[in-house]
């Protein structure tokens, strides 16, 4: 008994959040489930860090594949330095992976997987309130790619408060807002128009 007593105390002291809130399947996300969407910069998948949705409790990152574009517009006064094209990347890949891609210890070298196209189309599978600690449950979507070469890849996209290296973000809430509809980065994404679906 003094042990659970422990527990629940620190856990509220340390304010930190718990557990997953998967609210993909709710009504209100309907038209941004089946809604396409089009990929409007030329952009790369690579080997990611993304939220462990088969995580309890506090959560935890897992490896996946992630998606950012080329040479990305400044972001709040930002400028992230990321190569212009794939081209650019291979002529000098190690440079860019080791200014990338943080390695932890006893991690390989993370690297960019493929490029993607201009208009490749994807569909949101998944969206979810995240625990991060401290900051409280954060904004995670998940995506599916549904044309192409990377048809049926999963990818996570670039948010706020996710686990992806720097970089802009392509879904713009920090926190899910019950009340507000599921924001994209129009830099990034546009939806589908009728005859590309």
């Amino acid at each position: 008994m003094k042990y659970k007593i422990l527990f629940i105390t620190y856990f509220f002291l340390s304010g930190c959040s718990f557990g997953i809130i998967d609210h993909t399947h709710e009504i209100k996300h309907t038209k941004t489930i089946e809604q396409c969407y089009s990929i409007k910069k030329s952009s790369f998948l690579y080997e990611a860090r993304c939220a462990d949705l088969n995580s309890k409790a506090f959560g935890n990152s897992t490896f996946c594949t992630g998606i950012q574009a080329f040479d990305p517009m400044p972001y709040n006064g930002y400028d992230f330095k990321y190569p212009i094209s794939w081209e650019e990347y291979i002529y000098q890949k190690e440079k860019w992976d080791l200014k990338l891609f943080n390695k932890l210890l006893f991690e390989k070298q993370r690297s960019m997987i493929a490029p993607i196209d201009i208009d490749t189309k994807i569909k949101i599978i998944g969206i979810y309130e995240y625990p991060r600690g401290e900051t409280g449950h954060v904004l995670i979507v998940r995506a599916k790619i549904i044309s192409g070469e990377f048809e049926g890849t999963e990818i996570e996209l670039p948010s706020p408060g996710g686990f992806s290296d720097t970089g802009p973000s392509w879904s713009k809430q920090w926190f899910y807002k019950p009340d507000k509809n599921i924001k994209f980065s129009d830099e990034f994404m546009q939806e589908c128009s009728d005859s590309s679906q």
